[in-house]
């Protein structure tokens, strides 16, 4: 750019588009390079800046606002390996299907591969994560070269947000002087009314938040899509919903795909197998247990569905995803508006890019009139199974404290207006595997996209940021070591976040696994120099020291070090006033449950056990059959 002038005015009209698409919020971290794009968002009065001085933090930070607000997320950052530590948040960005604008600040070309400081390439960064990428180019401040960076800023947003939501990488080579001292000259190159400059109605699920002036605009309706749907629902006897994750909120006065999808499932007779991500675990048709009845070979048997209706990602559960795949006479169909193609079974046979909220309402407004009842006993068949399921695990878990108990209790306690924030790993499967239905759940997020944990607390923090209810993150004590900067947030951006820290020496989930018992893993580790501290830090073999990795953190002390309150709970009782507590104060919390890894597997085996001994006979009759 010719000059620090030009450069600051060019993007100061970039931003101020941003902010009349609808852009609301935008990150930023520390450096030299990206001075003019940190300025030039701060200092726009329509956004918020949120400050991070880790860029992995701020990428996850921004992930979860987006994921909360439904709307893109900038995040800027100064050039090198700054950029590429947004990579595993552009990565989570691409597989969930979250709008991000990434705004990498570069060196100019006449200082790449010449061994100038922080100057890597930078071109497609993100690769195949990045829906678009963008080099933004040099230039002065021309009229002409405003409206084209005006445009540049709407096609950048709507990109982002439209049809399959994604990430959007524009790279902004700056020139120094990278500060300048004169006043900025007035720009008219704005729309009149403070509208955008380019104007999209996006093909999505459904239009923006803040976008209402496009409630009018016509969604596309596939073909033929309508009637197959109608046709198949109308053919089958005994159906089945299942309903992934879906974490984008309806417009006003809408209904929600989880609501529209019980709302289909009590109407048809058909039971909802719903994750806790989807919003549709309620209504009188929705099946709570399902994970623990899939596990049992008795129950799988006895079932006969004739069409499978699939809504959103695949579930977490794999007893379900094993069930699916395994179900070759039944008819599978997916509605996927958005080309997601969750399908690694290879099993669909229809995959109707339909609004499922719309197409959903649209057949529970027509099936009392035109659809033939659900087969005799079939969704009751379900429900008496489920609460056999139900009774059976509470006698296992009921009166002591433990991870499954957690879950089962934060879908009691969290008020319907919360977000509950879960980590990948074990917290995830315990939310789907104990989570009850009830008519208003809390709002339930994850990064699923790829199910890594890294930077589960920024994305929390993220989606606290949002500002719509209590947020309360489930988290274990190695994902809450992957991400403890994050914690920084709490008191450099004022935010509340109530933490549930799962602390049972490890990664659990790994336990579970077979390499927790393979010989060759539960070896000795080889004794090398500084082993004699090694094994002073606890773990004598190579799965607990390099699988298992337990920290020996003590919790307490990193929540005085960030500024967090901390509380140790003991029992039930204790769990529900230090959760109380929490919600209730005024800034972030920890409340810290601790468990043991071993006794956690056992736990989980004594309640397959008994959800398979309450299905077996003579209550096996319950069991819906063809």
């Amino acid at each position: 750019m010719s000059s620090a002038t030009d450069t600051y005015v060019l993007l100061r009209a970039f931003v101020d588009e941003l902010a009349r698409c609808g852009m609301r919020a935008a990150c930023t971290s520390p450096g030299s390079r990206c001075a003019p794009l940190v300025l030039s968002l701060a200092r726009e009065r329509r956004l918020r800046c949120f400050s991070h001085v880790d860029e992995r933090c701020s990428g996850f930070f921004a992930l979860g606002l987006a994921k909360a607000s439904g709307l893109p997320v900038a995040v800027t950052c100064t050039s090198g390996t700054a950029a590429a530590e947004l990579l595993p948040a552009a990565i989570e960005a691409h597989e969930a299907r979250v709008p991000l604008l990434l705004l990498t600040a570069d060196r100019p070309p006449e200082l790449r591969e010449i061994g100038a400081g922080q100057a890597v390439d930078q071109l497609k960064l993100f690769g195949e994560a990045a829906k678009w990428f963008f080099e933004v180019g040099t230039h002065g401040a021309s009229t002409e070269r405003l409206r084209w960076m005006r445009t540049l800023a709407c096609r950048a947003y709507w990109t982002a947000l439209e049809g399959r939501a994604g990430v959007v990488h524009l790279n902004f080579p700056l020139r120094e002087p990278l500060i300048g001292d004169e006043p900025l000259p007035e720009d008219d190159s704005a729309r009149a009314g403070g509208l955008p400059y380019v104007a999209r109605a996006p093909l999505a699920l459904s239009p923006p938040p803040g976008r209402e002036r496009m409630q009018g605009a016509s969604q596309p309706r596939p073909e033929g899509a309508d009637e197959l749907l109608a046709g198949l629902v109308a053919g089958a006897r005994r159906g089945v919903v299942v309903v992934g994750r879906d974490e984008r909120r309806p417009p006003a006065g809408s209904s929600s795909v989880g609501e529209a999808a019980a709302a289909f499932a009590a109407g048809a007779g058909w039971p909802l197998l719903a994750d806790p991500l989807s919003g549709a675990r309620r209504g009188e048709a929705a099946i709570a247990h399902y994970d623990a009845l899939l596990r049992d070979e008795g129950f799988t048997a006895s079932l006969d569905p004739d069409l499978i209706l699939r809504v959103g990602d695949l579930p977490v559960s794999k007893p379900l995803r094993t069930w699916l795949a395994g179900l070759g006479d039944a008819y599978q169909v997916a509605l996927d508006p958005e080309g997601a193609w969750q399908d690694p079974a290879s099993v669909l046979a229809d995959s109707l890019a339909l609004d499922p909220a719309v197409a959903l309402s649209e057949l529970t407004a027509t099936s009392a009139a035109v659809f033939p009842p659900a087969h005799e006993g079939w969704l009751a068949g379900w429900r008496s199974a489920d609460a056999l399921a139900a009774e059976a695990i509470l006698g296992v878990i009921g009166g002591d404290l433990s991870e499954p108990m957690i879950a089962a209790e934060l879908g009691v306690l969290l008020p319907a207006e919360a977000t509950l924030f879960v980590a990948s790993s074990m917290p995830v499967r315990d939310i789907e595997t104990f989570w009850p239905v009830r008519p208003d759940p809390p709002r339930v997020l994850c990064n699923r996209g790829a199910n890594g944990i890294d930077g589960t607390v920024s994305a929390a923090f993220g989606a606290a940021a949002e500002g719509s209810g209590p947020v309360v993150l489930l988290i274990g004590d190695v994902a809450l070591a992957h991400d403890s900067g994050g914690l920084l947030a709490a008191r450099r951006l004022g935010l509340k976040l109530t933490i549930v820290l799962l602390d049972n020496g490890g990664g659990g989930i790994f336990d579970f696994l077979a390499v927790s018992r393979a010989p060759m893993a539960r070896e000795p580790e080889s004794r090398s120099p500084g082993s004699e501290t090694r094994d002073r830090a606890g773990g004598q073999d190579i799965y607990t020291r390099h699988i298992a990795t337990p920290t020996g953190l003590d919790f307490a002390k990193a929540a005085h070090l960030y500024g967090l309150s901390h509380e140790r709970a003991t029992d039930i009782g204790s769990f529900r006033a230090a959760l109380e507590r929490a919600l209730g104060s005024e800034g972030s919390s920890i409340v810290e449950v601790t468990g043991d890894r071993t006794l956690n597997v056992e736990l989980h085996g004594r309640v397959w056990d008994a959800v398979s001994s309450a299905l077996s006979p003579p209550a096996a009759g319950a069991a819906p059959t063809a």
